[in-house]
Parts: C-alpha cells; structure tokens; sequence
C-alpha cells in the first residue's frame, strides 16, 4: 500500500543535535549560502536528505529502502519495521517526524497489458486528466493519481523484474498525497506511527478506492429510446453520443480555444459550458467494458485485505 514519502524532523523533534547524523549519509555534500547559512545534503540509501536550521528532510521510496526496489508495496506492519530501520541507522526518532508526503499504490496483475485500460478511464473532478503513452494521471494542488505500466517503467530504470512478475502484466495504480496532509486526512498531526495505526490505515485504503471510483469509466455508448419524447430529447442524445464518442476532452479544450479568442460576449459562458459537457457525457449509460470490470473488480477486492 504504502511506496513514496516525505518527511521532515526538526531539531525540537529529534530532542538531539540534527547534525550528529551526518556520519550516517553517503554522497555528503555542504553548501554556504549567501546569508551565511550552511545546508547539507545526501542519501540514506535510495532516499534524499538534506539537512538546514528548518531540520532534517527525507524523501523517497520507503519501499526500495526497505526490500531494495519498488516493485511492491509495504503494508502496515512492513511500515513500521522500515521507519525502525531508518530510525536505527540515523539513530533518530523518525516515528516523531512530520510527514509532508504519502503515496499509496495498488500493482494489480491484469489480463492485458496496461495500456490498453487508459482509454476507459475518463474524467474525474477537480482533476486535470493528462496522457502518456505509457501512463495516464489526474493532478490538482493537492493530490496526484496516476496509472501506468509498472513492469515498462522498472526495465527503463534497469531494475531486475521479479519470477513471481515474470510474463505478467503489472498496472500500477497509486495515489500521491503532496499537500497539507493533516487538513486532507483530518488530523492534527501525522508522523510515520500515524501511518502504521490500523484505522488510519483502512482508513487510508478506503480513500485510494473511491478515489478510483470518482474517475469517469468509458464504456461503449447506446442510446436510451425510451427517454425519446419530443425532437429535442433525440439532439440531446445526438449531441450525448457525440460527445462520448469523441471524448469529452475535445471539447473541452475546444472551449479552451473559444476562450482564448474571446468567442463567448460573457465570461460564465465558457464555464456553463465546460459544467454542459459534462452533464452531456454522463446522459447516456455506457455498457461497462469488459477491461473496467476487471480492473474495478480487483480495486474493490483491496478492501478484503486490511492489515
């Protein structure tokens, strides 16, 4: 469940002077700036570190600087045995630090490769959609959503794919935390113990499924003639179709255009607009591919599994 994190412990946290644990870095370098502060910088292991009067920063995958890749993900207990590990090398109090980032991520071994999922994956609000040819993401100020081919990304970065994945397609699915974590999860405060209590922890599981649930599933389109009274209940599932078979994405960045060349004479049109797409693509009731129910099969099945 649990790969990336960010975490930051200051020096009223560590109850020790910070800088004692930079016998413990590799790669150490120091740098003077102009004010005359001195800020390090390194790694505990795969993770970053750098180290400034606003205390000790880490990031990186908490799974690779435990089992030595990310391919996997840790579960509560694999969570805090990593914090415990991290705790002992920099001999610091890391169960006491702020956390500043959370990624959480399900590898779900599909039928087919990974690619051929993301064109069923629509729109989801207050995100922006974007593409990869081997990935697919929605992003805001706060949070990041991303699916892509976990075995393609591991062989681009040279690392060694695992028997057990051998010949098997890995769609990777993970949600990203990046911005005021207390404010999102309703707490005063998380540190990495937070993040190894049970209920924060289903609690955490049940978010990454209807943040999965929240995307726009695009299936194939068929109309509803039994809501055909009058003329403009047809041009209405004309104009539905249409728009579901295009994609709501080209329309919306054809309102995009609009607004750049100052078509509309009122600002609320482009808006009224955009929120029309949008009820459009959602009129007609898709038959749901054969792909998403797959896919929304094994994100439910996650539920089954709080540890």
């Amino acid at each position: 469940m649990y790969d990336s994190v960010g975490l930051r412990i200051s020096q009223e946290q560590a109850g020790s002077n910070l800088i004692d644990c930079l016998p413990y870095l590799t790669d150490l370098s120091e740098t003077c700036k102009a004010d005359g502060q001195v800020y390090y910088t390194g790694h505990l292991n795969n993770c970053k570190a750098y180290l400034s009067d606003s205390g000790l920063f880490i990031k990186g995958s908490l799974t690779k600087f435990y089992l030595g890749d990310n391919l996997h993900t840790l579960n509560r207990s694999d969570a805090r045995r990593a914090f415990e590990m991290m705790a002992d090398i920099l001999h610091l109090p890391i169960q006491k630090a702020t956390l500043t980032r959370i990624d959480a991520g399900l590898n779900i071994v599909t039928d087919f490769k990974p690619e051929l999922y993301y064109p069923y994956l629509g729109q989801s609000n207050h995100y922006q959609r974007l593409t990869q040819p081997k990935s697919i993401s929605y992003k805001n100020g706060l949070r990041l959503k991303q699916f892509y081919n976990k075995i393609a990304e591991s062989k681009s970065k040279g690392v060694a794919i695992p028997a057990i994945y051998h010949g098997k397609n890995l769609l990777r699915y993970e949600v990203s935390y990046m911005q005021r974590l207390a404010k999102q999860f309703k707490q005063t405060h998380i540190t990495p113990a937070t993040l190894t209590e049970e209920g924060f922890y289903m609690g955490l599981i049940d978010k990454v499924v209807q943040e999965y649930e929240a995307i726009q599933k695009i299936g194939l389109i068929n109309m509803d003639l039994t809501k055909i009274k009058y003329p403009k209940d047809l041009w209405n599932q004309v104009i539905a179709l249409c728009i579901k078979e295009k994609g709501p994405d080209a329309f919306l960045h054809l309102i995009d255009q609009l607004k750049e060349l100052r078509s509309f004479d009122k600002p609320e049109y482009y808006s009224r607009a955009r929120k029309d797409v949008r009820e459009y693509s959602k009129a007609l009731a898709p038959d749901t591919p054969d792909l998403i129910k797959e896919l929304d099969r094994k994100v439910a099945r996650i539920k089954q599994n709080y540890r």
